[in-house]
């Protein structure tokens, strides 16, 4: 994520003289997506993102919820993952990364906006239920941080069911610069059960990945 914004950042500079604290969040979705499937998943321009691995990555795609009564569930990105896996162990239309962008500053909370618009999904078992890792983006502005910001509202969330306040990710590549924070990672228990008596959901790891807009 940090090559596909700092790209991101520079088109926004090259065509228009703005930067992206002037787009709203849809349209740095829109942007973003752009550049992930069209200049990295097309290109493999980023090592292990290419289409061998991974299928047209989307957004906005409607997927069910863990017991299929909600089916109009939109996160705001999809990387469909391929396989050759015989028999296949995840449902098909459920074999992705699913990933919701939400942005944080003045005006949405790390907590009612982040927290419980959009990492609560994972937890009900609206997204990506069948898997055991997702990926929330935040959008920054106004000086909002994991630690400042994030790690406090989740404390007093009880229904996120947090196993693992978020915690810096300890691979090398996923340092911080001026214009994106460390990824930090969460870890978070599920009280649904999976369908078709496979037992109860396990825990979900949700990577936090966090950029200046």
């Amino acid at each position: 994520m940090i090559e596909a914004f700092a790209l991101l950042r520079q088109r926004v500079k090259a065509s228009s003289g703005k930067t992206l604290a002037d787009f709203k969040e849809d349209e740095v979705t829109l942007a973003l997506l752009g550049i992930i499937e069209n200049d990295f998943r097309q290109n493999g321009r980023v090592a292990g993102f290419d289409r061998a691995l991974f299928d047209e990555v989307t957004r906005q795609r409607e997927v069910e919820n863990y017991n299929f009564q909600k089916t109009q569930k939109k996160p705001d990105m999809l990387f469909k993952l391929r396989t050759d896996e015989e028999p296949p162990t995840v449902i098909s239309t459920q074999h992705a990364l699913f990933v919701e962008c939400k942005p944080v500053d003045s005006g949405h909370p790390a907590g009612s906006d982040y927290c419980d618009c959009g990492l609560q999904r994972f937890i009900d078992g609206d997204y990506a239920w069948a898997m055991q890792d997702a990926l929330m983006i935040g959008y920054v502005r106004d000086g909002r941080t994991i630690a400042g910001h994030l790690a406090p509202a989740m404390k007093f969330r009880s229904g996120l069911q947090t196993v693992s306040r978020p915690t810096r990710h300890p691979h090398p590549q996923t340092v911080a610069n001026s214009e994106t924070e460390a990824l930090h990672f969460s870890v978070h228990q599920r009280l649904f059960p999976w369908p078709d008596g496979k037992g109860p959901a396990c825990e979900i790891t949700i990577y936090h990945s966090w950029h200046l807009c």
